[in-house]
């Protein structure tokens, strides 16, 4: 049998997807597994025994794609696009799993009921169940892998000390993005190194943390490996509702998340460490919001430092 996994969201997202492969390879030794996603899984999948498919979701591609991935037999898909919906119908892939609340839904063969108050992680295992698959052979953990020659690499290469922790402060969707200064009353009230990551974008942002507190920065400096890496060898994280959480997580590396306009009853939360939410009336506001519904913008705020501080401090 050759089954496809279909989940072009973003990195968070593929994290959260790696109990499902390691079910799938664990309930259906004999089975193929492939896995269509972003670019970036060729270098976040590694380790994996699995054929990858890197796809940027372009027109043309997306025709490719419906051809070469038309002799699997199974497809699961966790992404709930209408895009996603119509490549797997026009794959001819006899067997399609999606969520009912997918776009498209109809597209699928199956048809799995898709919950809030649940972590992403059971969410998307209950894909699995039209397989046969039953909830006590589930592997609930996500995994990464990264050796010990990454780590120490990445150690050289940035100068890096024995002992620190991770703040990622920046995310995709500004709306989910603490406020800077409580990271740094955060970095400033912490005994410990602070390696403080993120992409290009988030560098200007970074700077202004960087003259404000002492932390060692290195956003938009690494590859995605050496992300993962400095992640690896890290005590802690304390990040935002984004990847670096669930690729801390994944590494075994406890995270404290902070989050503002969403909230870990949509799921997605650590399952090593804890969190923190705002108390608002408000709250919470989506998923993935992109204006504030109410104008005052005050769960950017709502959070306080010495709550962040308090719980972190459990944790070294």
């Amino acid at each position: 049998m050759k089954i496809l996994i279909w989940q072009t969201a973003y990195l968070g997202d593929v994290v959260l997807i790696t109990p499902l492969i390691r079910t799938l390879r664990k309930c259906l030794v004999e089975a193929k597994v492939s896995f269509v996603g972003r670019p970036f899984i060729t270098q976040l999948l590694k380790g994996y025994d699995i054929n990858l498919y890197p796809f940027s979701k372009g027109l043309w591609e997306s025709f490719e794609m419906a051809e070469k991935i038309s002799d699997y037999h199974v497809a699961v898909s966790p992404h709930v696009s209408a895009r996603s919906a119509l490549i797997l119908f026009f794959s001819g892939i006899p067997l399609r799993i999606g969520f009912d609340r997918s776009e498209l839904s109809w597209l699928y063969t199956h048809r799995v009921k898709h919950q809030w108050n649940k972590h992403e992680i059971e969410r998307n295992l209950e894909l699995l169940k039209p397989l046969g698959i039953k909830e006590n052979e589930w592997i609930r953990e996500t995994k990464l892998f990264v050796d010990e020659q990454e780590i120490n690499s990445l150690r050289e290469k940035f100068n890096l000390p024995e002992d620190y922790i991770v703040l990622s402060p920046f995310s995709n969707f500004p709306l989910k993005e603490w406020y800077l200064q409580g990271w740094m009353e955060v970095a400033s009230g912490l005994n410990i190194s602070k390696v403080l990551i993120g992409t290009e974008k988030d560098a200007k942002k970074a700077e202004e943390i960087e003259r404000k507190a002492e932390v060692i920065n290195l956003v938009g400096k690494t590859s995605l490996r050496e992300l993962m890496a400095v992640i690896a060898g890290a005590k802690l994280v304390i990040s935002v509702d984004s990847s670096p959480m669930h690729i801390a997580n994944a590494l075994g590396i406890p995270a404290v998340c902070i989050y503002t306009s969403t909230s870990p009853s949509y799921g997605f939360y650590p399952r090593i460490g804890t969190y923190l939410v705002p108390s608002l009336e408000c709250s919470p506001c989506s998923p993935n919001p992109k204006k504030c519904k109410s104008g005052h913008y005050a769960c950017l705020r709502a959070v306080k430092s010495e709550e962040v501080l308090k719980e972190a401090l459990k944790f070294f």
